[in-house]
């Protein structure tokens, strides 16, 4: 009986905000290990060689099966058929494994360790690559497929408990959790590198994600305790087991706004997240700091966005103007980065307002897509977004390493060669450049929004 009167009880509604603290732990995760290597550019050029191409390609590569493969996509249809349960769990494994390989392809013994193996990786294809690049290369990719599909899971859980209820907030919240990742990526992994090396910093950026693939586990325990009680997502009926399904044709029925939003998200993140990987070399090699200071002081994106975030998630559940927020954080961009190419300001101002900028466009864009589709299409759209996405992540990081190694200066003294100087100049102009464009496309997300005939207006509030 007391089971059953349990089983009966409503769900309190601090319950949700628990379930999203679980949620996010792994995303935390996630966020890490995608800027674990950011701090430590220059090092994996001075002992390994890469080139600022070479390294550009460590990011690239986070998104090349998702958008080639149609892995993002992929993964929409796998949450359906196999649940939240196996699917999590598959995705948060790719997550660790690619961790892994990473850190592996760093290892100072890799060729003892491969063997013969090492050999083929040399010779075997594409010669002009390293057994160590292409190793980390190949942990990239299983990372980013685990990565992406991890977002669409978060996405769809955060969407179905708080639907109506402070979903901005909620999403806010949610980014500025799984933004403390990169946060302290960004403050420990080239302090962790002078302590262990920078093998050392790699494996223990593989333990960090170990650890979040764990917390997953405590999610599940969460969604199993509140399943059938009343207060559940879906109501009492359809309990924690009603999914929206992923049915891509689907897509083509989105009007005008949607199609605006998932292009002003992949320029808008292609001017900053790309940029953010380059960072604190930019600060090491154009303004002089340290590793450990390049890789703080470009952690002041981060602090921005954390402090800002869920205010701003709070403000759009209550006043709306979703589509203005978008405009205004589109336009911050452009001048931050040309501050940064163009000026010697101190670079904390601009990189703190691109965190401001980067707290505006998100706090807004991902409360949108839940207002512009149908709930059973809600999957589908977050895949195709993520999918759209994925090409200005994986196309921008190979551009900006290729003009980094344009205006790059080097000297050979006694066999060894040792970067002297690099410019950035046009690689802060491209990104100027395409966060412009990501201001097009906001105007035009707002005009389209005016024009809708359904009566719902991302600018309205979600709340009455």
């Amino acid at each position: 009986m007391a089971d059953t009167n349990a089983a009966r009880r409503p769900i309190p509604p601090r319950y949700r905000w628990i379930v999203l603290g679980a949620m996010s732990l792994i995303c935390f995760a996630q966020y890490f290990i995608y800027d674990s290597i950011t701090p430590l550019g220059t090092m994996l050029q001075e002992q390994l060689g890469f080139s600022n191409e070479n390294y550009g390609l460590l990011f690239s590569a986070y998104s090349a099966a998702n958008v080639f493969l149609l892995m993002v996509l992929i993964a929409g249809v796998l949450t359906d058929r196999l649940g939240l349960k196996l699917s999590g769990i598959l995705y948060g494994f790719l997550c660790f494994l690619g961790a892994l390989l990473t850190a592996i392809g760093a290892w100072g013994d890799l060729p003892r360790v491969l063997g013969p193996l090492y050999g083929w990786l040399r010779d075997g294809f594409l010669p002009a690559w390293s057994p160590e690049l292409k190793v980390m290369l190949l942990g990239r990719v299983i990372y980013g497929v685990g990565a992406e599909a991890i977002l669409l899971v978060n996405n769809k859980v955060l969407a179905r408990w708080f639907s109506g209820k402070e979903l901005a907030f909620a999403y806010g919240l949610n980014l500025t959790i799984m933004r403390l990742g990169t946060f302290l990526a960004l403050n420990l992994q080239a302090r962790a590198a002078g302590w262990f090396g920078l093998q050392g910093a790699l494996w223990f950026a593989a333990l960090v994600m170990g650890i979040g693939f764990l917390t997953f586990f405590g999610y599940l325990a969460l969604e199993r305790a509140a399943r059938g009680r009343p207060g559940a997502p879906g109501g009492e009926a359809g309990g924690l087991a009603s999914e929206e399904r992923f049915v891509l044709r689907e897509a083509f029925t989105f009007d005008a706004a949607f199609w605006y939003i998932a292009l002003l998200c992949v320029t808008f993140y292609s001017a900053v997240f790309p940029f953010m990987s380059f960072a604190p070399a930019l600060l090491e090699r154009k303004f002089g700091y340290a590793p450990a200071t390049a890789g703080s002081f470009s952690s002041a994106i981060i602090l921005g966005t954390m402090i800002f975030t869920p205010i701003l998630g709070w403000f759009v559940d209550r006043r709306g103007k979703r589509a203005t927020l978008m405009i205004a954080g589109a336009l911050l961009l452009v001048p931050c980065h040309l501050m940064l190419g163009l000026t010697r300001i101190w670079p904390v101002i601009p990189l703190f307002l691109i965190g401001v900028a980067l707290s505006l466009v998100p706090a807004a864009l991902w409360a949108a897509i839940p207002m512009l589709v149908p709930q059973r299409n809600l999957g589908t759209a977050f895949g195709v977004v993520g999918w759209v996405q994925g090409f200005g992540l994986w196309a921008f990081p190979m551009i900006a390493g290729k003009l980094a190694d344009a205006r790059t200066v080097k000297t050979v003294v006694d066999g060894h060669e040792t970067i002297q100087s690099v410019d950035y100049t046009g690689m802060m102009l491209m990104f100027a450049g395409v966060a412009a464009t990501g201001l097009l496309f906001a105007v035009l997300v707002k005009i389209a929004d005016a024009r809708r005939r359904d009566g719902v207006s991302i600018e309205k509030p979600m709340l009455g």
